[in-house]
């Protein structure tokens, strides 16, 4: 019997030996050096959950000064605004009226310094209605007709890139 309790105690001390011991680790800092760490490392290919749609910035409104249009040629008007609503002939000048929702717009051309061209040299805003007729803010109206003909960055200097 003496026999199995000293082979069982050398099994256990044997065994025991076998077992890791707990053992301090390193810093993530500090790796082993291996063979592979002389030679030029690929940076890890980390992946990552889908990122979540980028949200279109929006750009403030530019409220622009009616008086923008003032010196632009007839040709820069009706590309901006498109045919006029009413044209009249007053030589030497014409008069554009553009109508808006709650306002007219009115531009007096006359023949540029060229002489071949029309360009703006005044322009008039009133409301439409009696209520509104001379107690609109016109530099709203403005903006609003320019939003609603699509040329909000018509007259609006572009930056040097």
């Amino acid at each position: 019997m003496r026999k199995i309790l000293v082979i069982a105690a050398l099994l256990v001390i044997g065994l025991s030996a076998c077992a890791q011991t707990p053992t301090a680790s390193k810093p993530e800092t500090e790796k082993p050096k291996t063979a592979a760490a002389n030679t030029p490392s690929k940076p890890a290919v980390v992946k990552s959950s889908p990122k979540p749609p980028a949200v279109a910035m929006i750009k403030p409104r530019i409220m622009l000064e009616p008086t923008v249009v003032i010196g632009r040629t007839d040709a820069e008007i009706k590309k901006a605004f498109g045919d006029p609503n009413l044209l009249r002939q007053d030589s030497p000048a014409e008069v554009w009226q553009y109508l808006a929702q709650d306002c007219a717009i009115h531009l007096f051309f006359y023949p540029a310094s060229s002489g071949e061209a029309l360009a703006v040299r005044h322009i008039a805003i009133n409301g439409r209605s009696v209520d509104n007729f001379s107690d609109l803010d016109r530099k709203q109206c403005f903006n609003d007709h320019l939003k609603a003909v699509g040329a909000e960055e018509a007259f609006v200097a572009k930056k040097a890139s």
